[in-house]
Formats: structure tokens, sequence, C-alpha cells
């Protein structure tokens, strides 16, 4: 009954997929695979449908991608603060609500993902590689070593996630299997009766009492960990209450320790099932950060997140009234036929791969960077030590509604025996990962959702740039795609091309100020102008993945069955991007000399430049080539360069050599590529060119007297 109008509210349509009697708040439905087969008569039959259960009432279920991502994506309509995940306890949400990161909205939820995302974010989860990388290598080599069949979550799937959060949240060695185990009780749904609410609301309060203590530990003697940042954080100018504090910690175990281990569990799973798989993956270790990708959305550990309708909306093709519970379900959104290709064959190199495995919008996963690192950290290691995966006995589905995984894979490892060196701890290929793609929450509102400027303004065809409109602005780790779209499955940017690809490609903003382009399409090769003229542009050939482009001002070219179609990118420059100096880029160019090279002294890459010739500038008789490590430590104060990353340092020597300086042979005297002869070119061909003199060492931070 709706007590606002005295009237009964009629929901339709109605669930009618998959058993007669299936609740989907069952946590023993997901025990097995028969529930994929209810997805996919969903999919075709109610892409939103009510929902009655009788374990935890009435609901909309969202089964497919692009009403899935509208949800998650639309934050003012489908809020969080008043619950997050079906059977949820009422006294607890109420109790969390605003105050714990997966249950705030607006304000409260920036505040909170605020002091976060500096733990989570690409630079930070980098530093855990080499540590990490080489805990992993140990476990396999022992058991390998062993020779038997072992509990593959007991003894590595679990344990990965645990070194890495229990590293960065700073709990003590002697207590973290104590912790562990009481993580799994907090989060045990086998019981859904009122024995088992009672267990799990026991093992939180043993929760809160530790992250209680630590916190009183860390007051008095602060480490390099969340907890002692969380106990200093006053976003806003207002300290976080200690109950913020503790709930939060709580919040990250739980999302920390289960998702990857979910992940990783399925993951050796379809290996041991798929061989061939296994073996093309070992072949070819490239594919390793596609297959990532395919094992979140295969396995998509998160079965659902729950979301409250804050006003009257329409949903696809569903009205839902404000308060109605709306829950959508991942595994099915990444099954969807609409967006994925065969989507219940495993595909080593699916592309593209749009799952939403860890969410969208504001809630998007706070941890995906960690997860996906921990995910490579694991593959590197094994396709250079494991030849076969074998199961013993039947893997065991744990039950739950929310969290879905194996509780039980028996495996057997079969050793490589192939000659050859290994390549060390942690992944093969790069070893700062890739920061994560956030989808936008309404990307093209022509506004940023947390009231910060953007680090990407993409003016769309035909918008009128004198009132703003048709512009989508992009933040850091996020990314939107362009292209004609198809019903039901939209394009962020939609491109009138009816010959062209739904999704033509995507244009991705970097942590540090760069953006990326990619494009899908299978024939046709985009072209990226720089707009500040000199006649500088780029080539992005088809299927090239994130490519960097240096232009902080650029066109891109769509070529079209109707001419090209043009899309403006401007990256902002901050007013402080470089420091106050006697050397003034905008003075009269006849008092220094005219450069061979144009080189723009007041861009990024000018000052990569300048800190690389730094040592021969101040001392023309020494060799030394700064690493890159040393020129991200020696930018970093700067404003415009407080983000920079090796990756961008790495990218900034490349275009100065390829684009800049024409230094093109990439090999050493000796035959073998080599880096850091590249560097020396660079560096020998802007001295012997006059491109930087000492007057612009007055752009780097200043030199601190020893």
């Amino acid at each position: 009954m709706d007590s606002r109008k005295g009237t009964m509210k009629i929901r339709t349509p109605r669930w009618t997929a998959g058993r007669v009697a299936a609740d989907l708040a069952d946590p023993y439905l997901y025990t097995d695979e028969t529930h994929l087969e209810m997805w996919r008569q969903a999919r075709a039959a109610h892409p939103v449908a009510w929902t009655e259960s009788e374990l935890a009432g009435g609901f909309w279920s969202v089964v497919t991608h692009a009403e899935g991502s509208e949800v998650i994506r639309r934050p003012t309509s489908f809020v969080s603060v008043q619950g997050m995940r079906l059977q949820a306890n009422p006294a607890g949400v109420r109790a969390a609500a605003g105050r714990m990161l997966v249950v705030s909205d607006g304000a409260e939820h920036r505040r909170l993902r605020g002091v976060h995302q500096a733990w989570f974010n690409a630079r930070s989860v980098a530093a855990l590689v080499p540590t990490l990388g080489a805990r992993v290598e140990e476990r396999l080599d022992a058991l390998l070593a062993r020779g038997t069949t072992f509990d593959a979550i007991a003894e590595l799937t679990a344990e990965v996630p645990r070194w890495a959060l229990f590293d960065l949240l700073g709990v003590p060695d002697e207590d973290q299997d104590e912790l562990a185990r009481t993580m799994e009780e907090a989060f045990d749904d086998s019981d859904p009766g009122p024995a088992g609410e009672a267990a799990r609301t026991a093992a939180h309060t043993r929760i809160f009492g530790h992250f209680g203590d630590l916190l009183d530990l860390r007051r008095e003697e602060p480490g390099d960990d969340i907890v002692s940042a969380l106990a200093q954080a006053a976003p806003d100018g207002v300290p976080l209450t200690d109950d913020e504090i503790l709930l939060n910690c709580d919040g990250l175990m739980n999302g920390g320790l289960e998702t990857t281990s979910h992940a990783l569990a399925g993951a050796l799973l379809v290996f041991a099932r798929r061989p061939d798989v296994w073996r093309r993956l070992r072949e070819d270790p490239g594919l390793i950060d596609t297959a990532v990708e395919e094992i979140l959305r295969w396995t998509s550990p998160a079965l659902h997140a729950l979301r409250t309708a804050a006003e009257d909306t329409v949903l696809g093709d569903v009205r839902i009234a404000a308060g109605d519970r709306v829950a959508v379900w991942y595994p099915s959104c990444n099954r969807d036929e609409k967006v994925f290709a065969d989507p219940d064959t495993f595909r080593l190199d699916r592309r593209p791969n749009p799952h939403i495995a860890f969410g969208g919008g504001p809630h998007y996963c706070v941890g995906a960077t960690l997860t996906r690192l921990e995910v490579k950290c694991v593959l590197a290691a094994a396709v250079e030590r494991v030849a076969e995966i074998e199961v013993e006995g039947e893997a065991v589905r744990r039950p739950s509604n929310f969290l879905q995984g194996l509780s039980h894979l028996r495996i057997g490892l079969t050793a490589d025996r192939r000659p050859g060196p290994r390549s060390g701890p942690g992944p093969r290929s790069d070893p700062e990962p890739r920061p994560d793609p956030e989808p936008l929450p309404d990307p093209l509102d022509g506004a940023s959702t947390n009231g910060t400027s953007s680090d990407l303004r993409i003016v769309l065809p035909g918008a009128d740039t004198a009132t703003g409109t048709g512009t989508v602005e992009v933040r850091s780790n996020q990314e939107v795609t362009f292209g004609r779209g198809l019903t039901g499955a939209p394009a962020d940017i939609s491109v009138d091309d009816p010959t062209g690809e739904p999704i033509a490609g995507r244009i991705r903003a970097a942590e540090d100020g760069l953006w990326f382009i990619t494009n899908l399409s299978r024939a046709r090769t985009y072209v990226v102008e720089n707009e500040e003229g000199g006649g500088e542009y780029v080539c992005v050939p088809p299927g090239r993945l994130d490519m960097p482009v240096p232009f902080p001002h650029a066109r891109i070219s769509l070529p079209s069955s109707t001419g090209s179609t043009y899309l403006s990118v401007s990256a902002p420059t901050p007013a402080n991007a470089y420091a106050a100096t006697t050397y003034a880029p905008d003075a009269d160019p006849a008092a220094r000399p005219d450069p061979a090279f144009a080189l723009d002294p007041r861009a990024k890459y000018f000052l990569v430049l300048v800190a690389l010739c730094e040592p021969q500038l101040r001392a023309p008789a020494t060799m030394a080539i700064p690493s890159t490590a040393e020129i991200v430590r020696r930018l970093s104060p700067l404003a415009s360069c407080r983000r920079i990353s090796p990756a961008a340092v790495n990218f900034h020597i490349e275009y100065i050599a390829g684009n800049k300086l024409g230094v093109r042979n990439q090999q050493s005297p000796s035959g073998r590529s080599g880096g850091n002869w590249l560097r020396q070119a660079v560096v020998s061909t802007a001295l012997r060119f006059r491109l930087v003199w000492t007057e612009h060492l007055a752009l780097l931070p200043a030199v601190e007297a020893r």
C-alpha cells in the first residue's frame, strides 16, 4: 500500500525467469551454475523486473548491462545511503549511513573517498609490487616443491589479498590470522536466520575492537599505513570520528579480502577446466592484462549492488517509485549478449571488455587497482612456473547472495621444466599498473559530479561553445566511449555515422594529466592534431589501445561515411605550471638564441628534459643521467607535477626523442636495446643545440642547501 496516496502500488513486470519458487535472496541459489541459465532467461524476458523474496522483501532486479550501468551511474536518482546489499541489518545501515564509504552519498561520500583514494591509486599500489610479487613467487615455489594437492583458497588465493591489505592497514603479523578468521565469520551468509545474523554481528564487533586497539596505538605511534592516515585525516577541516574510522576499516576488509580471493579461485578453476587457455597464456604472457579483465568479468565476485530510488523515475521501460529498492545483478550484466560476444566463453584476448565487476559512478570500487595488481602478480608468477593445473574432487561454491565464489578448491600443480631465467618478482609487464578507467556517473551532463574541475574537456560535434553546452568532462582515471552506439547500449559520446562501429573508441584521462585514445574500429585510422599549431599530429591506427597523446589541446578527426567528424579535447594547464624565474618564457626572442628545435618551455615535457639534463648543466664533466625515479622526485614538488608518475616521465622522454628531436635509432653501439642510451642521446642533443641551458634550472624546484 502506498501510504502517501492510499493506493496500491502496481509494479510490473514481475520476475518470471528460472525456477518458479526461486528466491533471488536465497544464498544457496548460487551454489551451482544453474543460475546462469536463469540470468539468460531474465535478460530476454525482463531486463528490469519486480522481485518478491521471503528473505529480503520486494525489490527491482536489474540484469542487463545498459540498465545496470545506468543505475550505478545515476547517484542522485539511485542512492546508497539506505543500504548497499540485500538483507543488510537495518540498524547497522542506519548507524553507518553517511559515515561509511559504501553507504554514503554526495558530499559525505566525496569526503570519505578522498581520504581513501591516495592509498589505492596506481602509484601507491605499484609500490607493493616487489614485496607482493616476491611472496607470491615464494609461495608458488613452495607449493610446487611439495608435489601434492593443496587447498587453493586457504594456501594461495585468500593469502594474496591478506598480504597486500594487511600491509596497507598496518595490521601486526601476530594478529593477521585471527583477524582473517573473524572476517570469514562476519561475512558468512550460510545461515540467513537469526542465529546466523547474531554470529555475524558478533564477528563485526570483534573487528571493531581490533581496529579500535590499533587506532589507539597509531595515534601514539603513527606509521605509514591507512589506519594512521585515517587517524590524522581532516577532510574539509573536520577530523574523522572514531566510528567513521572503524566502520571504513571494516568495509575495506570486506571488499579487499573477498573480491580478489574469489577472482583468483575462479581463474584457477577455469584454467584447470580449459588447459588450452592456460597453455596459450603461458606461451603469450602479453595477454596477462586482458586476461585479468576477463577473469573479473567471468567471475564477477560481487553478486549484486543495492540502491534505493530517491525519486520517481524510469529505468528502461519500467517506472520505479521513490523508495523502491533496486538490485543490480553484476554476473548477469557482465554476460549480456548485447555487449559481450559469446559471453559464456572465457576469452583471454577479449577486447573491448566493458565489464562492471567493480561497479561504476562515484561508488566505483576504491580498491579496483589493488585487485587488478594482485591478480596480475599471481598470473605473472604462475605462467613462468606452472605447466598444468588440475582439480581434485569437486569445487564447492559458497552460499551467498552478495559475494559469489568458491569455498573449497583443491588443486595440484605441475611444475614448468622449461630452461631459462625468470623475470623476478612481480608482473613482467609495466611495473606500474595502469590507472583504473572509472566509469562516469553521467558523462553527458556537462558537469563534474564532485564539483571540481575536470582533467579533460571534450567538445562535441556541433556544440555551442559560447554557452558551454555539448561538452563532456572527464576526471582523472575515468574514460568515455564514442561511436554510434546501439539501442540499450549507447556510447557516452554519440557520433553520427550509421556505418561505423557501435563503440568506435575510448578517451581516457590519466592520473598525471596525460590522456589516451583507443581506436576500436576495424579499418579506420584516427588523426589527432595539435590545435596549438606547428603542424604536429599523431595517427591512431585501427585496433590501437591506449595511445598516449602529448597535446594538451587537440582535435580528433574521425573519418565517417559522410565526412570527418571532429572532437576537440582540452587538458587544462595549471597557472603555476612553472616556477618564477629569471628566465621568462615570454621574453623578447632576440634576447636568447633561436633553438634548432621548437620546444615549448611551458610544457611538462620540457620540465622533464631540464631535469634529465640537470646533472650535466650543473657539472659539465659528469656523465650522470638521472633515473626515472629521480626525475619523479625532482619534479613532484611542483604543483603541475605533483602527481607525475614514472610512466609519464618515460613517455615524455620518448616523446621528446621521437617527436621533438628526431632521435630515431634506439640501439646502442653494441646492438642491444638500451633505454639509457636513448636518454644519453636526448641529453647530448639538447645540450649540443642549446635547447636547455643553466637559466632553465630555475624552472625546477630549489635545491636544498647541504
